[in-house]
This record gives C-alpha cells, sequence and structure tokens, in this order.
C-alpha cells in the first residue's frame, strides 16, 4: 500500500503503467519492465512454495499471479484516484476472500 499510495510516493505504480506503454519506441521499455514483473511473481511463487499451507485446491504459481493481479489493481486504483482507506478495504476483503476463518 505504501508503494502505491502512501504519502510520500506518487500515486499508481511505474511497473504497472510501463506496462502499458504505446508505440514502438517504449517496446524496449515495456519489455524490461515485464522482465522485471516476471522475475518478480516467480520470487513469489518460490516464496509461496516454502510456505506451509496454502489454500485447499490453489498452487503456488496461481496464487502469485492473483497477488499480483490484486496488487496492479490496486495501484492502477491508486493512479486514478482513490483513496488510500477504499485501497486498504480491497486489500482487506481480497485477503479475507483468499483466507477465510
Amino acid at each position: 500500500m505504501e508503494l502505491t499510495s502512501g504519502p510520500h510516493t506518487p500515486p499508481g505504480c511505474l511497473n504497472v503503467n510501463t506496462v502499458h506503454a504505446c508505440g514502438p519506441d517504449s517496446a524496449p521499455v515495456r519489455e524490461l519492465a515485464l522482465a522485471c514483473r516476471m522475475a518478480g511473481e516467480a520470487a513469489l511463487r518460490r516464496r509461496l512454495e516454502q510456505a506451509p499451507h496454502l489454500p485447499s485446491g490453489h498452487d503456488a504459481a496461481t496464487l502469485a499471479r492473483l497477488v499480483h493481479t490484486v496488487t496492479d489493481g490496486i495501484a492502477v486504483q491508486a493512479a486514478a484516484g482513490r483513496t488510500r482507506e477504499e485501497l486498504r478495504e480491497v486489500a482487506d476483503l481480497a485477503l479475507r476472500t483468499l483466507l477465510p476463518d
């Protein structure tokens, strides 16, 4: 949350925005951003593979993609002007849905 809507950071995510860059001149930057994102997702997947209790029926790769999807959405919403409280509510709901009692 601090990275996308912190009081001392610009709203959104440079990496998320870069992936959506248009035009042929931006292709090298877009490819670098995609490689960075894939490396981050792979690192999260490896960490989740070490977790003792994943939610039943889910594998680490799918969960890593889910986390990236939710955090990317939060970054887009932050750039669109959503408040920290609104973003926190979404993050809390995502966690409660993924990890019910």
